[in-house]
């Protein structure tokens, strides 16, 4: 079970529209996909239909519950897609964390009563450094940070890069991160500049795929479905499948090369 976080503190930036379809895509190859909203607008659980206001558990009850089964808040949407919802309770995490043990871990312990039922755990992370997304960090194998490109973007990224640093030095070595340049005006040579900037800065971190900007994501989120439901074969459902593609490559790739070096250190 691989677990990816999406990240940036900066709203409007394509996050959660991204951790959504990512998910969504994934689940459409196959692999049993769970997508956890951590955000206290829960964004990502409107976007998939459910009503947040019937919602009994939520992401919430993982962060601050040791004792509560991470099975009772996962909600079915397809056969290989499930939800665990966000929740406005979320806005007091960092509050309700402040005095709790290793508060940071609360998330990663939660996820490990899974048993590895999932292929993959996608997280959308509220947009901010507060501890719902240091929780992610550090349960996560990989962090995909979306990166408008546009200065503000860019500025952005700094901080967060910071935080990431912070975290590959103290609570998670293994830590992974992915630059995922999102809402990309081609051929605007402003943004055409800061891609470029953002891949030196990434350099092979940077993911190859762009998601360029369309009013069809906006659209999809609207009509509260996934890309890959909303415009099937659209430039915005072409952008997302080439991600998960992309992410596959890179996860599965790691994966086999991990069991090659297990397999001969047990000779």
């Amino acid at each position: 079970m691989k677990v990816i976080a999406v990240a940036n503190q900066k709203g409007g930036v394509g996050k959660t529209t991204t951790a959504v379809n990512l998910a969504a895509c994934l689940a459409r190859t196959g692999r049993k996909t769970l997508l956890i909203d951590l955000d206290a607008q829960a964004n990502a659980t409107n976007h998939l239909n459910v009503e947040v206001d019937k919602i009994t558990v939520s992401s919430y009850n993982l962060l601050t519950d040791r004792k509560f089964d991470i099975n009772q808040a996962i909600i079915p949407l397809s056969p290989n897609l499930m939800l665990i919802a966000g929740s406005l309770a979320l806005a007091e995490i960092d509050l309700v964390l402040s005095n709790v043990l290793q508060r940071e871990s609360r998330l990663l312990k939660s996820l490990e009563k899974l048993n590895s039922a999932y292929d993959y755990v996608v997280i959308d992370t509220p947009p901010n450094l507060g501890m719902a997304t240091l929780n992610a960090f550090v349960a996560a194998n990989y962090v995909i940070i979306t990166i408008q490109t546009n200065w503000f973007g860019l500025e952005a990224i700094k901080r967060l890069m910071s935080i990431l640093e912070d975290v590959l030095e103290q609570a998670n070595s293994k830590l992974e991160v992915l630059g995922l340049a999102t809402l990309h005006r081609q051929r605007v040579i402003i943004n055409e500049d800061i891609l470029k900037q953002v891949k030196e800065k990434f350099a092979e971190n940077m993911l190859n795929t762009i998601i360029r900007h369309t009013a069809t994501l906006a659209e999809a989120a609207a009509a509260r479905e996934p890309i890959c439901d909303y415009a099937h074969g659209s430039k915005a459902h072409q952008d997302y499948e080439g991600l998960t593609k992309e992410i596959i490559e890179i996860v599965e790739k790691q994966k086999v090369a991990e069991n090659i070096k297990r397999i001969t250190d047990q000779r």
